[in-house]
């Protein structure tokens, strides 16, 4: 898990492409420069994005815009799609990239009888069906439906930001972005609110509405979100007692941890360990 991803493209292609398959995920929020594309064949996920909620469904489509913050939760058994596409090759054919935004949520129960949002989908199937083949010479049909995809995108969901709206959203995430790198590091040591409202020299009050406001998380509540992530990586990757790995990562308070690792995977840490998670 990383605040600020780095993502590679696939081999022979200008986008990364997936199909992955989930079970009680979660990814702290993050962000990328790239334009993010989820699409959902089975399950549920929860997406936090800046100050949105949102939770989408089979056959759903999300849009995370470039630079975004965002949040990703899944509570059951989840598949889907995942196209990331660099902001280099978006800004190149698209001008003024940097002032657009996409529309975010596409939830298929309101859009099935629409013929560009199937439209857009018939592209990323298409991608799906020729990724998973990968026949001779599939790069130019698969680069042909992304740019089907991205032109329909630009086409019809575009949204367009003055130079003011973008700044001021600029500004304040900014400093999320620096909180959001700074806990990264230093998770597994004590850390306050005061001490991290005093990094990008905001008082502890407003700090703590901003960061609710673009999270939809108290600053706390995002310290040991970042924590658990570790733990839940460590309970199934080691054998260390759930007691080192608390305070390995920073964990303090015994109830607080068993209840958000109920909330966020299902069941209690002695259960995944079992593999008796639902």
């Amino acid at each position: 898990m990383a605040n600020h991803e780095i993502i590679s493209p696939n081999a022979g292609l200008p986008v990364y492409f997936d199909v992955f398959k989930t079970n009680n995920q979660l990814v702290p929020s993050h962000w990328h420069n790239h334009l993010e594309i989820l699409y959902i064949f089975q399950g549920t996920m929860h997406i936090v994005r800046n100050d949105e909620k949102y939770t989408i469904n089979q056959n759903d489509l999300f849009v995370v815009n470039s630079g975004d913050i965002h949040l990703t939760r899944s509570t059951d058994n989840l598949e889907a799609l995942l196209l990331q596409v660099p902001y280099e090759l978006l800004n190149h054919s698209i001008p003024e990239y940097k002032n657009i935004r996409f529309k975010e949520y596409y939830p298929h129960d309101e859009l099935c009888q629409d013929p560009i949002f199937q439209k857009m989908i018939w592209h990323l199937l298409e991608m799906k069906q020729l990724f998973e083949q990968r026949k001779d010479g599939y790069h130019f049909l698969f680069n042909s439906n992304l740019n089907l995809f991205l032109h329909t995108l630009y086409t019809h969901y575009a949204i367009r930001q003055s130079a003011d709206e973008k700044n001021k959203a600029a500004k304040c995430l900014l400093r999320l972005k620096e909180i959001i790198e700074y806990v990264e590091k230093n998770y597994m040591e004590p850390i306050s609110l005061k001490a991290a409202a005093a990094l990008v020299a905001l008082n502890p009050e407003y700090f703590c509405r901003t960061f609710k406001k673009f999270t939809g998380f108290t600053f706390m509540e995002y310290v040991n979100m970042v924590r658990l992530t570790h733990i839940h990586r460590d309970l199934i990757e080691t054998d260390d007692s759930i007691t080192v790995l608390q305070e390995r990562h920073g964990f303090t308070n015994y109830k607080v941890f068993n209840r958000m690792f109920k909330e966020n995977y299902g069941c209690t840490p002695s259960k995944l360990r079992l593999n008796k998670c639902k």
